[in-house]
């Protein structure tokens, strides 16, 4: 059975949280262990819910804009 790294799990735990799936359908749908899947998860809910109120940083996820429009705009005297 292949080994499957701690980033790689992270990643799949992080689109799960996005995905709206359950954690069964998920690890279905991505062809991973359900065992695993929720080992991992709980040690990730547990890291990143003391993460989070520790340093007070949470991951966001920038949108592509349409446009590159002018955000500022500089006069000079």
């Amino acid at each position: 059975m292949k080994k499957t790294s701690i980033e790689t799990y992270y990643e799949l735990f992080y689109r799960w949280q996005r995905s709206g799936l359950s954690k069964a359908a998920f690890a279905n749908k991505e062809g991973i262990s359900k065992v695993s899947f929720y080992a991992w998860c709980k040690k990730f809910e547990t890291k990143t819910d003391s993460q989070d109120a520790s340093t007070g940083f949470t991951r966001i996820e920038l949108a592509e804009s349409a446009s590159q429009a002018a955000v500022a705009k500089i006069s000079y005297p």
